[in-house]
C-alpha cells in the first residue's frame, strides 16, 4: 500500500498539535494514535473498495476492533478537506453546544417497534449474559450530540465503568459505500459516533449478517462488554406521582396555589401562567421559601437554552442570599442550573436523591427534548414544570413525562406501598404435556415449544376464560377491561387473534412495524392485543387490566417484562388480573408464574397476590365469585423455581468454556468424581448438572491449568502450535486448507477448506499409495471421494481441539468456520507465515516416519491467500 500520507497539511498539522502520529495503513484509511492510546482513523482508501468484496461486516468487525483496542475511537471521513477539519475540530477542541436541537418526531410517543436486529441482538445477548442481564441494557436511548441535536442509541450498556452503546444497522442505509452519494449522511453518523466516544461511550456495531455467526458474535461481546458482574443490572420500577395541572392569572396566585396543592401531599406540578407574568420569578420565589423552610438543600433547574441558563443564575444571585447558583455541578453548588442538553448526556452520573426540588422552565419542551428519562430517573420532594398558555400542550403527555419515576423497590413492596395496583392472579390448568420439550440448560428450545403450545384446544381454553369472566353479559361490572395475550411467536398471535375475534372478542396481532394494532388499543377500538416477544418494552398503556400468560418461559426477567405492561396505575382499575397458562411439566422444571414470583405456594382463584388469603371482597371481586360458581378454594401447588434454584451456577459447557476444556472432558471429571457438582436436575432421560463458580479456581488448581483470556490468547494459540502432537496429519491438513481460503475477516468456506482438504489426501494416495497410517479410513477410495463424510471428519477431530480451546468456531447456519475475532486481530503475517510453514515441515517429518517423501508439488493444493491482507 502506498505509505504517502494522502491528507492535507492542515490536517496533519493540526494532529500533531494535539500529539498524534501514524501508525499504520489499512484496507480502509489511515490511523493515527497518541501517548494516551487514543486514535484517529480516517476513511480515505475505503471509497475505492468494491462494496462486493468489502461488505458492511467486514467495515464493522474492524471499526469493533480498533473501538476495543484503543480507550478512545474518533473516524472521519476524509474526501473533503474542508468539511474534515471542520469535524475534527468539534472533537479535538472539545467544543460542544449545551442546547438541544429537534427533528423529527419523538420515538417515545409513536411506538417504534423493534428491527429484527435489534430482536435479535436481545435474544443472543440473554444467551451470552443470562436473562437478568437484560436489566442493564436501555433501548431507544435518546442522545444529544456535539452540536446539540437529538439522536437515538439502539441501546445503552450500563456498566460501574463506562457505558456502552450498541448501534444495529441495516447495511443499505449504513454501508458508507452503499450511501456515497451521501456524503452527509456517512458524516451525520460519524459525527454521531464520535459525540458517543467523546462523551465515555465506547460504541459496537453489528449488522444482521453480523449476528448471523452466533458463536463468533457470543465471543465479541464478551470481550467487547466485560464480565456480567460489572453490568448496572438492577431492575427498576415505573411508579406514578400525581401532577396538578394548574392555570393561573398571575404570581402571587400561582405561589399560593403551588403551596397550598403541597401542603395537600402533591409532589409534582405543572402550572400555566400568561406570557409575560414573570414566571421566572414564581420558582425563585418559591426555592427561596423552601431554603428558608430548610426542606430545600439542593435544587435543579433546567432550561432550554444558554441564554436562560446565564440569565436564571444572574438572576438567583441578585434574589436569594446565601445560596452558591452555577452551572458547576459540585458539592459547594446549591443551585445548579443546566440546559436540557446537558441533562440528557449526565443525568445518570448523578444520584437519584441529590435534588431536593426540581424546576423545569418551559415545560411543554421537555418531551420535544427528551426528557422524560432524566426526569424519571430522579425522586425530588418536589418537582414543578412551567409552561405558557400561548403554547399548545397534551395533558397526557406532559403527565407521562413529569408523573413517571424509577424506585428501586421490589414488585411487592411497591404494591403494597400503593404505587401499583394490586395484582390478582388465576391459574388455567391446560392438558399440554411439556415435558419432552427440549431445555438448553436456561430456556426451552423454542421450535419444540412452537410445536408443543401451538394447539387449538390450548387457545380454545384461553378464549373460554376471557369469555367467561371479561366479556360475557354476566360480567358486565368487568366488561371491557383491555388485556394482551403473550404468545409464543408471531404465527401464534395471529392464530389467537383470528379465534378470539371469532367468538367476538375485538382482538388484533401486533409484530413487527406494523403499529396499528397498538394505536387501535390505545385508542379503545379493540379489546385484546395478541403479541409476542416484538411488543415494544417502551409502549405505555396504563388501562391494561389482563393479562393472559401464554407463553412458558424460564427467565424470570421476560417474566417480569410481561407483567410490567399491566402494572401501572389507572383511573378505575381496582386490581390487575394475570391468566397463567398451567401446562404440565417435570418437578423441577415450572416455568415463572405469579405465584413463583411471589412465592406463593397456595393458590385461590382472582386472590390478591400481596394477601392471598385475607382483605375484603372488592366490587370486581364479587362479580368474579358469582361466576365462579361455587367456593374459591385455596389449594397448594408445587412453586418450585429454576431461575431461582440455579441462580448464579455454570452449567457443563459454561464450566468447559471457563477451564478451555471440552464438555466430554467434563462429563469424565463428574464421572469420575473429580468435580463437585453444586445442583443436578433430572429432565427426562438426562440429567443436568450446575456448578458454583468456585469450582472454577478448583478445578485450575488441582488439574494444573492456566489462566486463559484474550489477552493470552495469542500465546495460547502460539503454545498449541508448537506442541507438535500429532497422532494424525489432520491438524497439519486443516491448518493449511483453513488458510488457504481464509479471508479478511478470519472466516473461511467450510465447503471450500473440505476441498483443499480432499485434494491433499487423495494426491498422497494416488502418489504413494496412502494417505495415512495404514488401516486408517482416509486410506479407502470411497472415504476420501465423499465431501461430506470428510467435512464431518474435518469437524470431528482436528477443527473441534481447535475450538475448545476458543481459537476457532463453526457458524452452521453460514456453513463457515473463523478464527477468534480477538486472536485474528493479533494474528499477523509473520506469525501466519510462521504457522504455515511449520504445518509444512511437521508434514514432511511426519510422513517420514511412514517411508513418504514429501515434495513441494505435493503441498500445491495450499496457497497463502492471507498475504492479500495481512501485514
Amino acid at each position: 500500500m502506498n505509505l504517502e500520507l494522502p491528507l492535507n497539511s492542515q490536517v496533519l498539522d493540526l494532529l500533531s498539535q494535539f500529539g498524534y502520529s501514524k501508525w499504520r495503513n489499512s484496507d480502509g484509511g489511515y490511523l493515527f494514535t497518541n501517548a494516551n492510546n487514543e486514535a484517529i482513523y480516517f476513511d480515505i482508501s475505503l471509497f475505492e473498495q468494491d462494496v462486493h468484496q468489502f461488505p458492511y461486516v467486514r467495515y464493522t468487525t474492524e471499526q469493533n476492533l480498533l473501538m476495543y483496542r484503543f480507550t478512545k475511537l474518533l473516524r472521519f471521513d476524509a474526501r473533503d478537506t474542508q468539511m474534515l477539519l471542520e469535524d475534527m475540530r468539534w472533537f479535538l477542541n472539545n467544543e460542544v453546544h449545551d442546547e438541544a436541537s429537534v427533528y423529527g418526531s419523538s420515538r417515545d410517543e409513536t411506538h417504534q417497534s423493534p428491527t429484527l436486529p435489534e430482536y435479535n441482538f436481545i435474544e443472543l445477548f440473554s444467551d451470552v449474559f443470562g436473562a437478568k442481564n437484560i436489566h442493564a441494557l436501555e433501548a431507544e436511548c435518546i442522545f444529544i450530540d456535539r452540536k446539540g441535536t437529538r439522536r437515538y442509541v439502539d441501546f445503552v450498556l450500563h456498566r460501574k465503568q463506562s457505558p456502552v452503546a450498541i448501534e444495529l444497522n441495516g447495511e443499505v442505509y449504513h454501508h458508507p459505500l452503499l450511501t456515497m452519494s451521501e456524503p452527509k449522511k456517512y458524516r451525520s453518523q460519524l459525527f454521531k459516533q464520535n459525540s458517543l466516544v467523546m462523551d465515555g461511550y465506547k460504541v459496537y456495531r453489528w449488522s444482521n449478517r453480523g449476528m448471523a455467526d452466533s458463536k463468533r458474535f457470543a465471543d465479541q461481546v464478551r470481550d467487547f462488554f466485560g464480565e456480567h458482574r460489572e453490568f448496572l443490572s438492577t431492575p427498576m420500577l415505573i411508579a406514578h406521582r400525581n401532577v396538578d395541572f394548574s392555570l393561573y392569572q398571575h404570581q402571587q396566585q400561582a405561589l399560593q396555589g403551588i403551596h397550598n396543592n403541597r401542603l395537600g401531599g402533591s409532589k409534582a406540578q405543572l402550572v400555566v401562567l400568561p406570557t409575560g407574568t414573570g414566571k421566572t420569578e414564581v420558582f425563585i420565589e418559591d426555592i427561596r421559601v423552601g431554603f428558608n423552610e430548610l426542606w430545600i438543600k439542593r435544587a435543579l433547574v433546567i432550561v432550554p437554552s444558554i441564554a436562560l441558563r446565564e440569565q436564571t443564575i444572574a438572576r438567583f444571585e441578585t434574589r436569594i442570599k446565601g445560596v452558591v447558583a452555577s452551572c458547576e455541578l459540585s458539592d459547594e453548588v446549591t443551585i445548579l442550573v443546566k440546559t436540557s442538553a446537558w441533562m440528557l448526556r449526565n443525568y445518570h452520573q448523578i444520584e437519584s436523591h441529590y435534588f431536593d426540588y426540581i424546576v423545569v422552565d418551559e415545560a411543554h419542551r421537555a418531551a420535544a427534548h427528551g426528557l422524560k428519562k432524566s426526569l424519571s430517573h430522579f425522586q425530588p420532594k418536589f418537582l414543578l414544570g412551567l409552561t405558557a398558555t400561548d403554547e399548545r400542550y397534551d395533558k397526557r403527555k406532559l403527565s407521562d413525562i413529569f408523573g413517571n419515576y424509577e424506585v428501586d423497590l421490589s414488585l411487592e413492596q411497591a404494591i403494597e406501598q400503593g404505587l401499583v395496583p394490586s395484582i390478582r392472579a388465576f391459574r388455567l390448568q391446560s392438558s399440554i404435556d411439556l415435558s419432552k420439550v427440549r431445555f438448553n440448560g436456561k430456556e426451552f428450545v423454542k421450535s419444540d415449544l412452537n410445536k408443543m403450545v401451538i394447539v387449538p384446544s390450548r387457545d380454545q381454553l384461553i378464549v373460554d376464560v376471557i369469555l367467561k369472566y371479561f366479556v360475557s353479559d354476566e360480567s358486565y361490572d368487568l366488561k371491557f377491561k383491555q388485556g394482551v395475550v403473550f404468545c409464543v411467536d408471531i404465527k401464534h398471535a395471529q392464530r389467537m387473534s383470528v379465534l378470539m375475534n371469532q367468538h367476538g372478542i375485538v382482538a388484533k396481532a401486533v409484530w413487527g412495524k406494523d403499529r396499528s394494532a397498538l394505536e387501535d388499543y390505545d385508542a379503545g377500538r379493540i379489546q385484546f392485543l395478541c403479541a409476542c416477544d416484538l411488543l415494544n418494552e417502551g409502549w405505555d398503556a396504563p388501562q391494561t387490566s389482563l393479562l393472559i400468560m401464554a407463553r412458558p418461559t424460564m427467565s424470570k426477567v421476560l417474566y417480569a417484562q410481561q407483567l410490567g405492561r399491566g402494572t401501572r396505575k389507572h383511573p378505575g382499575k381496582e386490581a390487575l388480573y394475570v391468566i397463567d397458562v398451567v401446562d404440565n411439566y417435570g418437578a423441577e422444571l415450572q416455568p415463572w408464574s405469579v405465584h413463583n414470583l411471589f412465592g406463593l405456594s397456595s393458590y385461590q382463584a382472582f386472590a390478591d397476590v400481596t394477601k392471598p388469603t385475607e382483605g375484603q371482597a372488592t366490587q370486581e371481586l364479587i362479580v368474579l365469585d358469582r361466576l365462579w360458581e361455587g367456593e374459591r378454594r385455596i389449594e397448594p401447588i408445587n412453586i418450585f423455581n429454576f431461575e431461582d434454584e440455579i441462580g448464579e451456577l455454570l452449567n457443563e459447557e459454561q464450566l468447559a468454556r471457563e477451564l478451555f476444556v471440552s464438555t466430554a472432558t467434563i462429563k469424565s471429571w463428574i464421572k469420575k468424581g473429580d468435580v463437585q457438582v453444586t445442583r443436578s436436575l433430572e429432565f427426562g432421560r438426562r440429567k443436568l448438572y450446575y456448578f458454583d463458580e468456585s469450582v472454577v479456581e478448583k478445578l485450575r488448581k488441582e488439574k494444573g491449568l492456566k489462566i486463559r483470556n484474550e489477552q493470552t490468547r495469542l500465546d495460547d494459540f502460539k503454545e498449541f502450535i508448537e506442541l507438535r502432537d500429532y497422532t494424525f496429519s489432520y491438524k497439519l491438513a486443516f491448518i493449511l486448507s483453513f488458510l488457504t481460503h481464509i479471508d479478511s475477516q478470519g472466516d473461511a468456506d467450510l465447503s471450500l477448506v473440505t476441498q483443499s482438504y480432499q485434494d491433499f489426501y487423495q494426491n498422497l494416495h494416488q502418489q504413494y499409495g496412502l494417505a495415512e497410517k495404514p488401516k486408517n479410513p482416509l486410506n479407502s477410495n470411497q472415504n476420501l471421494s465423499d465431501l461430506a463424510y470428510l467435512s464431518r471428519s474435518l469437524l470431528m477431530n482436528p477443527f473441534e481441539k481447535f475450538e475448545r480451546k476458543r481459537f476457532v468456531h463453526h457458524c452452521h447456519d453460514l456453513n463457515v468456520i473463523a478464527f477468534d475475532t480477538i486472536l485474528w486481530s493479533q494474528l499477523d503475517l509473520k506469525v501466519l507465515d510462521r504457522v504455515f510453514e511449520q504445518m509444512k515441515q511437521d508434514a514432511v517429518v511426519y510422513y517420514g516416519k511412514l517411508d513418504i517423501e514429501l515434495h513441494e508439488d505435493d503441498f500445491a493444493c495450499f496457497t497463502r491467500t492471507y498475504r492479500d491482507f495481512k501485514t
